[in-house]
């Protein structure tokens, strides 16, 4: 009879063809802009992500249950010790890798993750079996798809400006690295908080247009104090209800925090945190019942909750 825990694997390779190994791992590229500084981990490190061998279909806006699982919030998302799971990802030396980032060095070790004894190394698995802290048994290979959860979310910035070229079009002539040019702009935007989001810029051929966002107040009177300041390409639009700098200052400074703490400690499997439409997207290994609790007590509705593994569509 198996040991507590021990895995009971179910290994089809026929009905779930193994995609070809890379042992390279090569690193996503993550989207750059202002309010990607407040990533918990990344560059400061120098951290990357596992690659899987075809893109990762987007992470769901909210933190959904998966088809199958009654739609109860994030607290059907928890999982206890002998629910049956599911995760996709890389297999390295019996452990699956979470879609989390891992030193930027050649051949990182595989975490975060989770124990898999008995599965080959792939580049590419979709596994269910029992969830238990120190890993999973009753391995069942399925047929493989790309992970969907516990992924950054999607940046949703135009790829061009919002605005209509001026007349003679947008100027070639600026330096890509605008060094110290946005400093005026950055400087107004931060003495009126409240009434801006995050400015980005975007690029038509070798022109760079800085992009202002007016949440709340006169379009036409900022653009002229703008216009006052700043020569080069600029495009200022109305984004009324939009979320400002001012309240992702206080988001950060209150939830950011505290999710932070919790992400100090390694047991609770969290490995990324990032802003999103005015809440803080919290991805992890999995939901356990006391890091739900912890995370409830911080507050809900400024938590987008993305755990990779999830209980397993039944």
């Amino acid at each position: 009879m198996p040991g507590d825990h021990e895995p009971v694997l179910i290994d089809d390779p026929a009905s779930a063809p193994e995609p070809e190994r890379d042992t390279t791992r090569p690193a996503w590229l993550l989207p750059v802009g202002a309010a990607a500084a407040t990533l918990a981990v990344g560059a400061a490190l120098g951290l990357t992500t596992h690659r899987t061998p075809s893109e990762p279909a987007p992470a769901p806006a909210t933190a959904a249950a998966r088809p199958g699982i009654p739609p109860t919030g994030p607290a059907g998302l928890i999982v206890r010790d002998g629910d049956l799971v599911e995760a996709s990802g890389p297999v390295d030396d019996e452990v699956m890798c979470s879609p989390g980032p891992v030193p930027a060095i050649i051949d990182p070790p595989c975490t975060p993750g989770i124990r898999v004894p008995g599965i080959k190394p792939t580049r590419g698995a979709t596994l269910r079996g029992r969830w238990h802290p120190n890993g999973l048994s009753d391995i069942q290979r399925m047929p493989y798809s790309p992970p969907s959860t516990g992924l950054l979310g999607e940046y949703t910035l135009p790829d061009t400006p919002p605005c209509a070229a001026p007349a003679g079009g947008w100027s070639q002539s600026e330096d890509w690295l605008h060094k110290g040019l946005d400093g005026p702009v950055d400087d107004y935007l931060s003495a009126h908080a409240d009434q801006f989001a995050e400015p980005f810029a975007t690029h038509v051929g070798n022109a760079r247009i800085q992009v202002v966002r007016v949440v709340r107040g006169d379009v036409d009177q900022a653009r002229k104090a703008l216009t006052a300041i700043y020569t080069e390409n600029l495009c200022v639009v109305a984004a009324p209800g939009g979320h400002s700098i001012a309240a992702e200052a206080r988001l950060q400074a209150t939830t950011g925090e505290a999710v932070g703490a919790l992400m100090a400690d390694r047991a609770s499997g969290i490995y990324t945190t990032s802003p999103e439409n005015g809440r803080i997207r919290v991805n992890m290994v999995q939901l356990t019942q006391p890091l739900y609790d912890k995370l409830a007590a911080i507050g809900l509705d400024d938590l987008i909750i993305d755990p990779w593994i999830r209980p397993a569509a039944l």
